[in-house]
């Protein structure tokens, strides 16, 4: 662990990052509302690039395009715990990311369960991935989501089984640190272990977070909430990352089973020592070893 890594962490817990996934569920939704109302799409200038906001569903979708014309898109799907939106940080670095994999990104600002269940969510990302397909073909187009985004990175496809849609699968998914809830017995004592040692995420959130996904409806499908349970037959390429430290790995040996149960041809990467969402947030070198295999498999 390099000094800055150690300085790192140590801060993370003296400010208690934490804490703001471990609040009780009515405060965790009253302060995301009030820190969304903030999170505006940016005024992004930059040569190479042409920027424009399309509306799906009713939500905006930030569409960045090379200049330089490009045939390989991703759709690009920004976490939060389903209830922050992404900030003007997140979507910096969703540019840094287009520059460095070639391709060009659709960034939806999809529904959050602050106020919609997870379905509507899904619904509005599945619209978007037609939208896309409209202009690039499914087999130059990948699927990248981090935290919750990797919930619905892999989550679409299994959205297109759950409905029997006929749909082009994407090139390939790319999911770091897919959040997904807890599972079980042996699950949730496995993530009270890992919850030592993560500095960002509350494993209380991954049970909480069953109550705030529902957002009052009974109808949204198991598999939204509970990864694990998904149908993962016909999948494309799937390119898994976590940090060996955060509490949602535990729930990998699940995910992995379901994988093999379905033939999805999977590749795992585990940072050792690493925190959460690792490469999309390359602070240190140890991180920064993460983001160029994350940009390698993305391009």
């Amino acid at each position: 662990m390099t000094a800055k890594y150690y300085l790192l962490k140590t801060l993370f817990k003296l400010i208690r990052f934490k804490k703001i996934f471990g609040k009780p569920n009515d405060e965790l939704i009253a302060e995301a509302r009030k820190l969304n109302r903030k999170n505006h799409i940016p005024d992004l200038q930059d040569d190479d690039y042409e920027f424009r906001t399309i509306k799906i569903d009713n939500c905006p979708v930030l569409v960045m395009k090379h200049k330089a014309e490009t045939d390989r898109a991703c759709l690009f799907l920004i976490g939060g715990g389903m209830i922050h939106s992404p900030s003007a940080r997140n979507i910096r670095r969703a540019l840094q990311y287009a520059r460095d994999c070639g391709r060009d990104l659709y960034v939806p600002y999809y529904p959050l369960c602050t106020d919609y269940p997870l379905d509507t969510a899904y619904r509005m990302i599945y619209d978007t991935y037609l939208e896309v397909l409209k202009h690039y073909d499914h087999d130059k187009v990948s699927v990248f989501g981090s935290s919750s985004g990797g919930n619905l990175a892999l989550g679409l496809c299994a959205y297109l089984n759950a409905n029997k849609l006929d749909t082009p699968r994407p090139e390939k998914i790319i999911a770091l640190s897919p959040g997904t809830c807890v599972d079980g017995e042996e699950e949730w004592q496995k993530m009270l272990q890992l919850n030592e040692k993560d500095v960002a995420i509350d494993a209380n959130y991954m049970k909480n977070a069953v109550e705030i996904m529902r957002c009052g409806s009974n109808d949204v499908p198991d598999y939204m909430i509970w990864l694990q349970k998904a149908d993962f037959s016909d999948f494309p390429e799937v390119y898994i990352n976590y940090g060996s430290d955060e509490c949602l790995y535990a729930c990998w040996d699940a995910l992995k089973k379901a994988f093999d149960r379905d033939e999805v041809r999977y590749h795992l990467t585990v940072g050792q020592g690493m925190y959460h969402c690792y490469p999309i947030i390359p602070v240190v070198e140890e991180a920064k070893e993460g983001y160029r295999w994350l940009i390698e498999v993305s391009r």
